[in-house]
């Protein structure tokens, strides 16, 4: 090969290049600031754990999954959507200081600002330590920080939502069989209040023991009274006022106990017998419904114990770095880098060149 088209070559592929990149990087390319956090997600209890760090106060680890969600939607166009309403970031990233090749054309679409913000804001999952590591790059140092602030506050919103979502469908099933078990608790209470002031009693316990009270209270006039009737027959004439007198009440208390035990165990509904199975299986309604309802309180207690135990905490375990210079761009990096690449690219243009002139 000819010097002249190897200078050619080296001039070309390599120096000019070189020097465009060198030029960008050292005079126009905008300085970058970065701000980055990790968060761990945690929870209360967790099956998957084989070390149970709850004895020692802390919380168990959540699963993988429910990090890698996070990441999903923090990496989300609903993230982006956030931190535009919160923080204007087209305004920020669009700035006519920022270089030509590293701001965004704010006239361009959502979704195309989404994959621009995907180059500067970077979440990565840590399997090994489980821990979310987040990183934002900004043109200045405060506005780093507050974008990762503002998506700290608002993955803890989505944790927040996770949860409530777990709680109400851990529960819903059961407050609605306790609300269904309260309402006959209520109707068979207030058909018992019906059964007591239609009858005007208390209790058929207590009515029984009234007229087992009477009935025998009677059983002894009677027969003080039949008694009474044999002494004065020894004494007086069959047809005596007094014997016919006494005859008159033997006859009236015999009335009174017949209708008293006819209360107590008679056919009629106002018997103390009827009015007692009827009693009874209003208050057996009364206790079965109440137990139901026990239940159901002590299910829905265990529900909200058991969403509890899989409730989702958002723990910050470094806080979002305030930057104190720029890493970004990292120039020396990009110059060696691009030493590297010119140069072999420049080897590789040679040989091409070699290889066709010596078929040609």
């Amino acid at each position: 090969m000819k010097p002249g088209v190897r200078t050619f070559l080296f001039i070309f592929v390599f120096l000019l290049p070189l020097a465009v990149i060198t030029v960008y990087e050292l005079f126009y390319s905008s300085d970058r600031y970065h701000s980055s956090s990790n968060i761990l997600i945690t929870q209360d209890n967790s099956s998957s754990q084989t070390l149970d760090l709850s004895v020692i106060g802390l919380p168990t680890v959540a699963s993988s999954k429910d990090a890698l969600t996070l990441v999903t939607f923090i990496e989300s166009l609903d993230m982006t959507q956030h931190l535009e309403s919160k923080l204007q970031l087209r305004q920020h990233y669009s700035d006519a200081k920022a270089d030509w090749l590293s701001r965004f054309d704010a006239s361009k679409s959502e979704e195309e600002f989404h994959d621009y913000m995907s180059g500067y804001i970077t979440v990565a999952y840590d399997v090994e330590s489980e821990l979310v590591n987040i990183e934002v790059q900004a043109f200045t140092r405060d506005y780093a920080q507050q974008v990762v602030n503002a998506i700290l506050a608002r993955s803890q919103e989505f944790v927040d939502k996770l949860n409530a979502g777990v709680t109400n469908e851990q529960t819903k099933f059961f407050e609605k069989q306790l609300a269904s078990a309260e309402q006959r608790v209520k109707q068979a209470k207030e058909e018992l209040l019906a059964f007591q002031r239609e009858n005007n009693l208390y209790s058929t316990d207590s009515e029984a023991i009234v007229i087992n009270t009477n009935i025998a209270t009677l059983e002894r006039m009677l027969l003080e009274k039949q008694g009474e009737l044999t002494t004065r027959l020894k004494e007086l004439n069959e047809n005596s006022p007094a014997i016919q007198v006494l005859r008159t009440e033997i006859e009236t208390i015999k009335q009174q106990l017949t209708k008293e035990k006819e209360r107590l165990t008679g056919t009629s509904s106002a018997a103390v017998s009827e009015l007692d199975s009827k009693f009874r299986e209003i208050q057996f309604n009364l206790e079965f419904v109440t137990n139901i309802y026990k239940s159901n309180l002590s299910q829905l207690e265990q529900a909200r114990l058991e969403a509890v135990q899989r409730l989702k905490y958002l723990v910050v375990v470094t806080n979002p770095s305030l930057a104190d210079s720029s890493l970004y761009p990292d120039r020396p990096y990009i110059i060696l880098s691009s030493i590297m690449g010119l140069l072999i690219l420049y080897f590789v243009s040679s040989l091409l060149v070699a290889i066709i002139r010596e078929h040609a």
